[in-house]
């Protein structure tokens, strides 16, 4: 059975998890834009070198997030030990600049990308270290 805050379902024999997204979001619903995770669990592309898919990453981002700003790229080591990439930029909104961590981690032939988006102006030192610790326990498993 897969839960799915609230519901379950059960897929019918010989069906597998292919994709799995849970979009997860700070302060209360309908309050104007407020800190939010994304995380995706997929296959990566057969053959590919991370490396590679970090690249092609970067370039799907800039080709379309209109008016991208500061896009750049470091590296996360997480609380177990592995290692991944964390693609980082801004972007307008009719709500003020954005600010977004589009971190990512592959491990045993998937592809784990975790999306944390925040108003610019809403960014501190300790909000910053709280989300990067959230997103530093991303664990294979």
């Amino acid at each position: 059975m897969i839960n799915l805050e609230g519901f379950g379902f059960e897929a019918p024999a010989g069906f597998r998890t292919e994709e799995v997204t849970v979009g997860l979001r700070m302060g209360p619903p309908n309050s104007g834009p407020g800190p939010s995770f994304m995380l995706q669990s997929k296959a990566a592309r057969q053959g590919a070198t991370f490396e590679e898919l970090v690249s092609e990453t970067m370039v799907e981002l800039a080709a379309t997030i209109g008016n991208i700003k500061n896009l750049t790229q470091g590296a996360i080591t997480f609380t177990d030990g592995g290692t991944g990439a964390v693609l980082a930029y801004n972007f307008p909104t009719q709500a003020g600049d954005m600010r977004q961590y589009f971190v990512m981690r592959l491990s045993a032939g998937r592809l784990c990308n975790i999306t944390l988006t925040l108003p610019q102006s809403a960014l501190t030192d300790s909000n910053a270290s709280m989300f990067m610790k959230a997103i530093a326990s991303l664990k294979a498993l």
